[in-house]
């Protein structure tokens, strides 16, 4: 891919996404490594998810000892998942409690591999959440449905 700007580096986030919940797992690999080539759409990346992940939680309400788990594993050996799933939760729970210096001083003492797996833990709990909330529509149409039927019967 080439040099994304701004709103295209949301694009590919939401496709990354996107593209986890259609068990695409090495498209989305590829699309997060483009997007962690570059501080700019890594940064746009981390927001995108982090505004699947904390929709309903205004920015900065929460208090700083707050820890919001994240539990989606990256790529490679336990450790390196364990490490981006902390990575990941201290991004967002960060964010979450509008505290930009705590997120900046996180991913300063990354390498970009390590930046790449929590980024992709990100991508792939943003897609999780929209996975769950999706089968709940499922659920709730199908009991209308279910319902509605016996009622009009």
């Amino acid at each position: 891919m080439h040099r994304l700007d701004e709103v295209q580096a949301r694009e590919v986030t939401l496709a990354a996404v996107g593209a986890v919940n259609r068990r695409d797992h090495l498209w989305s690999v590829d699309a997060v490594r483009c997007l962690v080539a570059d501080e700019r759409t890594r940064v746009v990346a981390i927001d995108t998810c982090a505004a699947i992940l904390l929709r309903g939680v205004p920015r900065g309400s929460l208090e700083p000892s707050v820890r919001i788990p994240i539990s989606v594993p990256a790529t490679r050996g336990d450790a390196t998942c364990a490490r981006a799933a902390e990575v990941a939760s201290e991004v967002l729970s960060g964010l979450a409690c509008g505290d930009d210096r705590r997120v900046a001083l996180v991913l300063g003492t990354l390498t970009e591999e390590q930046q790449f797996d929590a980024v992709l833990v990100l991508v792939r709990a943003a897609a999780a959440w929209i996975d769950a909330y999706v089968g709940i529509d499922g659920d709730t149409v199908d009991a209308y449905y279910a319902i509605s039927k016996v009622e009009t019967t």
